[in-house]
């Protein structure tokens, strides 16, 4: 958990310096919220239960996680998300738990060398050993300041949450547009041509991608869908 913080608190510091906004983070549209909610609430479960399917639990944890950086793929920093998912979930696929190294616990100070022989970890985790399927991918990377060991795929996920968190600082509301500004745009087709110095034409531009067209400053009234008024409707009163 510390490491996530860690890597909201940078996030936000860097959005900051770049002028950006937290309240654009809460604008922010994810699809599939539900594959997030699986991989948090299977990560939670496997941190706090004891049981003999953490590995499995943890397996689902990690897909959903994954299907999640996915379909999300086009916000910044989601890609690199995905590599940090990848690169956990095949160490335990292939082992089906999370290999640790054991010098790794002994430097981040969780135990002492002597104890190490007598050490059973919880959880989706298990020692490191000769028939270990990549171990390079497992927590290799000791924390001593969170008593903690982590991957490579942890950090590479750590540095992703941070550019992720302050790239959606930096987004910017859609330009409204007017009611009275559709026919003329309509006319144009929704693009609008760049001219270089030369006079020539060098890129098109779908005005519809810049403009929030959806979300007018006032509505639109048809008067062809209005009732009529007769003509022999009572006049007030003359004097």
């Amino acid at each position: 958990m510390a490491p996530i913080l860690l890597a909201v608190v940078v996030g936000v510091v860097f959005g900051f310096i770049r002028r950006g906004r937290l309240a654009s983070i809460a604008r922010t549209r994810v699809r599939h919220p539900e594959f997030l909610a699986v991989a948090v609430g299977c990560s939670l479960f496997v941190d706090m239960v004891d049981t003999d399917l953490a590995g499995a639990i943890a397996l689902v944890g990690l897909v959903g996680g994954l299907f999640f950086a996915v379909v999300n793929i086009h916000l910044v920093g989601m890609l690199v998300i995905t590599v940090g998912i990848v690169l956990n979930l095949l160490p335990v696929v292939l082992n089906g738990a999370m290999p640790v190294r054991g010098d790794a616990l002994v430097e981040a100070e969780m135990v002492t060398a002597d104890e190490l022989p007598r050490v059973t970890l919880t959880g989706a985790r298990e020692l490191e050993t000769d028939s270990t399927l990549l171990p390079v991918l497992g927590d290799t990377f000791p924390v001593r300041w969170t008593s903690q060991v982590v991957s490579i795929g942890d950090l590479i996920m750590v540095v992703g949450l941070a550019d992720l968190v302050a790239n959606l600082m930096l987004q910017r509301r859609r330009r409204r547009l007017p009611v009275s500004a559709l026919p003329a745009l309509e006319a144009m087709g929704w693009h609008e041509e760049r001219i270089d110095v030369t006079g020539d034409p060098v890129e098109a531009i779908d005005l519809r991608d810049t403009i929030d067209v959806d979300a007018l400053e006032s509505p639109t009234v048809d008067l062809r869908d209005q009732p009529s008024v007769s003509s022999t409707s009572a006049n007030p009163a003359q004097d």
